[in-house]
Parts: C-alpha cells; structure tokens; sequence
C-alpha cells in the first residue's frame, strides 16, 4: 500500500537524519555515503507524496510549494539588490602622494624594507606590485615569520582596497594571501577575519584581468577553510602541534567566509557555491558541515544590511537547479529555515530583510516536502502574514506575500494544520492588496489567480464577499481590462461566487 510504503520511508528518514545529526552510522553508512543515502530518501518521498496529492485530486506539478520566489528577480525587483550596501571594511583613506622624482630602490628579501617601500609608495600601482611580489616571495620561504608582524595583513588590505581596478596590484596581492594561508596558525587567527575573505570573495568574482587573480583568490580561500575543517587535506601547510588558541569573538574560518559574503555584494555571494562545491569535490567539506556553519553564522548578524546578506546568500545557496544537490537538504535539516524565520522576526521593521526573507524560505522549501514540513512547523507563513501587515505601501512584497499565501490552500490539509495556515486570513490580505495596489498589473494577476484557488479550494464564497469584495474584483477589471489574465482570473473569481461571468467593464461593453 502507498500509505505503508510512505510511513516506511519516512520512518528510515527519521533514522538517517538522526545519524547524520550524531555522526554515526546507519545500514553501515556514514558521512557523505549517508547524506547521498538521506537525499535519495527525501526524493523518494517526495515521489509517494505526490502520489497522494494527485489521488486526492491536488496539484501534482513538481514546481516550487511556496512559490515566491519562482520570479525572477527583474523590473522593479531589481532595486532590492542595490537597496543592500555591502558593509565589508570601512572606508579607505586616500592614497599618499609618493616622494619626488625615480622610486627609490629597497632590499626585497628585508621585511621591514619591503614594508616601508609599500607605503611610502602606496598611490604608485606599479611599485605597490613590486613591493607585494616581494612579500610573496618571503611569505612563500617562511609564512609564518611574514604573518607575524603586525604590518603585514593591514598594509596588504589596504593596498587591494586602493588599487580594486589595477589587476597587477590584485593579482600579486592574491599570490601573497595564498602564501600566508600555507601556515595554519596565521590563517586560523588572522586570515578567517572577515575582512579578508571579503577581499578574497571579492577577487574570486570581480572582473579584473588576468584571470589568475580569480583562481588565486580561490586557492587562498581553499586553504583557508581547510585548516580549520580539514586541517590534513592536501595543499595546505602541516597541521599545527598544539590545537590553536582563537582570538576573542573569532568566528572561525567557515562562519567567517559566510559573514563576509553576508557583508559584500551580490557577486561575492554567487561565487560561495562554487567554492564550496570544489571543496566538497576535494574532499575537504561535507554538505552537513557546510550546512551547519551557515546556520551558525546567522547569530552573526546584527544590523539590517547584514541580516538581508545572509537571507540573500541563503537564496544562493538552495535553488532549484543547485549543482550539489545534498546541500539544499543540508541547509533544511541544519535549520536554515527556522534561521531565516528568526531573522525576520528580529529586523521586521526592514523592508529589504521582510522581502529577502520571504523569497530565501521559498527557495529553501523549494520542491521539497521536508523543507514545507520545516517551514510549516517555525510557523513561515506567518511570517509573511506579517511582513505584508508592516509593510502594506511596499508592493513588492504584497506582491511576493499574494503568492506564498496563495500556494498555501493546495497543501495537503495535516501541513496546513501544522502550518497554522488560514485561507481566511489570507483572503483578507490579498483583498487589501488589491485595494491599495490598484494599479500595479502584477501584483492584481498574482492577486485574481489566488483568490479564483482558494474560490476551488476552500469555497470560501462569503469571505469573498466580504467588505465589497465583488466590487474590488469588477474595479481591477475595468482598470486593467486590456489585459488577458486579469480578465480570465478576473471572471473566474465572478463565476466561484455566483455572480454573472460574462460581465464586461462597462467601457468595454459599449465598445463592442
């Protein structure tokens, strides 16, 4: 029977999640074999549950369950991407003016002098290179005597952030970084700041030529994140003797790489994937570790920009067409979504973080029941029931709210029970969505194809009626009467509550 198939699946997921939560072993598997194992079961049911819905008459389309953030981001969504400042560093102070006439020649195997060299000429692009490329070359012979003077790292960092454009600047300062990173106690105590793996994140996705910037940047951040998850793996140093004493208030080098793309720009956050699928190939990272660290480093965040970075970087991590497939899982059963549910609680007055927020869990949810289940038991959904009541003049996010409460009246009714989910309430809010948003086309089609589901779904006839809901419906069409799906929904609401379905704005009408 179905019903006993899925119960037994379920029933393994329940054992293999709680070993891979204690790191041991089921049917003989651990580790990255049981995460694989674990993926294959959610899919299976995944498969069974859609069976159900379809015997049930519900939507069996593999798409996503709380759809969101199904849209791309494009047209006026595009703003919310600029509305969100990278806050990596602090502002960099002008260049000094070098010193008159040739540039004064310096010793390159003597530190201080390499040093001194950079900045007294610090606003001449080429002698900063000359410089850098002799601290790589000492960092190379001995990383650990370089990395400890004070000097280095800040003079290093400040020479990336004069010359961001100047690609033998970047470039020479990335074959440093990745010199410094071959000693573990220096990359565990300064290189996992976030400030430098912004400068790396960055690197790793800018456009500067040569492109060995961007591979360089991307070793060092390898090396990186492999002394502290994986601190015997290839291409690092040997491992320090005595574990690593880390400064006060150190996040580590996982949750430091995250925070830092939290911090930076868009591009920062689109190369995260990529790194960590090559570690991942390499061996070094898991997807539950990479999960873990991630949920971790929400704590971290403590303003708005920051809190929106991190929604944003979930969106990146989970979407549908992820690549490494067992992260996604990963992110839902670390409690990513609870994560992001606590972030919206915390910065609801934000707009940006309200509507990031909604389109991370969708994308976190994604086609996947276990990630509904997490959703529906953090109570998700009344988080956008709430993002839409603080903020009712942002339309952007009336309209994203207008189609995840829409999606919720096709759940099979045990989740929307668990999801606290009421199609009464949502009613309300698409109405009053309608009302303030008249004009905009797009949140009215998203708002006229929610109301005709929850019409098919929960007949909820009188709700609708409600408050003058027949005239709401009539006004959007006549605003909107050139438009086709504004019509076709438009109609289907008149016909769910008995009113006259072949009625024509009255313009239209004598037109014809």
């Amino acid at each position: 029977m179905p019903e006993q198939d899925l119960a037994s699946i379920q029933a393994e997921l329940q054992s293999a999640k709680r070993a891979l939560q204690d790191g041991g072993a089921y049917l003989g598997m651990k580790g990255e074999a049981l995460q694989k194992y674990f993926l294959n079961l959610n899919e299976k049911e995944n498969l069974l549950l859609l069976k159900q819905l379809k015997s049930m008459g519900g939507n069996t389309h593999f798409e996503p369950l709380l759809p969101a953030a199904a849209t791309a981001t494009t047209g006026r969504y595009s703003g919310y991407k600029a509305a969100m400042p990278a806050v990596n560093g602090g502002p960099c102070l002008p260049a000094r003016a070098p010193p008159p006439g040739e540039a004064k020649p310096f010793n390159r195997e003597n530190l201080q002098e390499v040093l001194s060299h950079m900045a007294e000429y610090e606003a001449v692009p080429t002698e900063c290179a000359k410089a850098l490329k002799a601290l790589s070359s000492l960092a190379y012979a001995n990383a650990k005597t370089v990395g400890q003077d004070e000097k280095v790292l800040p003079s290093l960092l400040r020479a990336l952030a004069l010359h961001q454009t100047e690609g033998i600047v970047q470039l020479t300062a990335m074959r440093a970084l990745c010199n410094l990173a071959y000693d573990h106690t220096l990359t565990l105590t300064q290189l996992a700041h976030p400030e430098v793996l912004g400068k790396l994140l960055s690197a790793m996705g800018g456009n500067v030529e040569p492109k060995e910037i961007a591979v360089k940047a991307s070793e060092a951040l390898a090396r990186i994140i492999a002394a502290e998850v994986k601190p015997d793996s290839d291409g690092g140093g040997p491992p320090p003797e005595q574990p690593v004493q880390l400064p006060a208030g150190s996040l580590g080098c996982l949750c430091g790489l995250y925070l830092a793309a939290c911090r930076g720009d868009h591009a920062s956050r689109e190369v995260v994937p990529k790194l960590l699928m090559q570690l991942s190939a390499n061996e070094v990272l898991e997807a539950k570790e990479a999960a873990e660290g991630f949920v971790r480093g929400e704590q971290a965040c403590k303003v708005p920009a920051e809190a929106a970075g991190w929604l944003a970087l979930a969106k990146v991590l989970s979407p549908a067409d992820m690549k490494w497939q067992e992260l996604p899982v990963a992110l839902v059963e670390a409690g990513a979504i609870r994560a992001a549910a606590g972030i919206m609680t915390r910065f609801m007055q934000d707009s940006v973080v309200q509507l990031t927020g909604i389109e991370a869990m969708s994308s976190l949810v994604g086609n996947r029941w276990a990630g509904l289940r997490a959703f529906a038991d953090v109570g998700g959904m009344e988080r956008v029931e709430e993002a839409m009541r603080k903020h009712p003049s942002d339309v952007t996010i009336q309209t994203k709210g207008v189609r995840a409460l829409g999606s919720g009246v096709s759940w099979p009714q045990e989740v929307q029970d668990r999801a606290r989910y009421s199609h009464k309430r949502a009613v309300e809010l698409t109405k009053t969505a309608m009302s303030q948003h008249c004009m905009d086309l797009e949140l009215q089609i998203a708002a006229l194809e929610a109301l005709a589901r929850y019409l098919e779904k929960a007949k909820c006839v009188a709700e609708m009626q409600e408050a003058g809901g027949e005239g709401l419906v009539k006004m959007i069409m006549t605003s909107h009467m050139s438009n086709p799906k504004v019509m076709q929904f438009g109609k289907a609401v008149l016909n769910g509550i008995g009113a006259d379905p072949s009625w024509q704005p009255r313009s239209s009408a004598t037109q014809s």
